[in-house]
């Protein structure tokens, strides 16, 4: 197989923080290097399976079969990769939902193409502010359940979706997953910063417009108690990150 491009630029920087999200660190198959692995200063491994590798090279990600992968960048008396510094700090078990949330916010900082570089800035922010963002990504599972839920009623639901904004439709999760709601945050957190989502108008649209329908299955009732609730403790932690980007 020869070396193909599947993206570039921010493109590339977003499936390739999606690759991460989903790779089991440490279980790679054949002979490549592991998931996250670096080298050449702006190369690193994404994922090696059934003999097919993807690795983003600078601003580019290429997919090309491991035998070639290892001939062309690791030739006999090459330098072997080491583990990027950006996940040093990170467990297996944050991977999905850290690289949900890298993956939304190449807009923050627009002037970093290089992935490695890229990773290197998210990791900056996220070590610096991991104590705010734990609890946002806390409470937002709550939110995304309730927005999920009230799907269910189109008229309430177009309501909150008005009163979230014009990106809201497009800032919702797909699931519950931790990717989902790192990707979750990582749209709300964008949104907010070009003031076209929030979340802070949620809980009053909720009072106003809150019918006996949706309460008559008691946990449906507690769920769509939670959305405003947290809708109302995790607004402020958004603008605090939102500043912070």
């Amino acid at each position: 197989m020869p070396r193909s491009v599947i993206a570039a630029g921010t493109d590339a920087i977003r499936k390739a923080c999606e690759v991460l999200a989903a790779a089991e660190t440490g279980k790679m198959q054949g002979a490549a290097p592991e998931s996250g692995a670096q080298w050449g200063g702006d190369r690193m491994l994404l994922s090696a399976d059934g003999g097919t590798v993807h690795f983003i090279a600078g601003s580019t990600l290429y997919r090309q079969d491991e035998a070639g992968f290892l001939l062309a960048e690791f030739p006999a008396g090459g330098a072997p990769p080491g583990r990027a510094s950006w996940r040093r700090g990170l467990s297996p078990y944050e991977m999905p939902f850290c690289m949900g949330l890298a993956g939304e916010l190449p807009l923050a900082w627009p002037g970093v193409v290089c992935a490695c570089a890229y990773l290197e800035r998210f990791s900056h922010f996220y070590g610096n502010y991991r104590t705010r963002i734990e609890p946002a990504a806390r409470e937002l599972r709550f939110v995304a359940e309730g927005l999920l839920l009230l799907q269910r009623w189109p008229a309430l639901f177009g309501a909150v979706m008005e009163a979230m904004g014009e990106q809201a439709r497009g800032s919702l999760p797909r699931g519950l997953a931790a990717a989902d709601l790192g990707a979750f945050l990582g749209r709300l957190l964008i949104g907010a910063q070009y003031r076209r989502t929030t979340l802070a108008r949620v809980p009053e649209c909720l009072r106003s417009l809150l019918a006996e329908e949706c309460l008559r299955i008691p946990h449906h009732g507690r769920m769509i108690e939670n959305l405003g609730r947290f809708s109302e403790s995790v607004a402020p932690r958004i603008e605090q990150l939102r500043a912070a980007l």
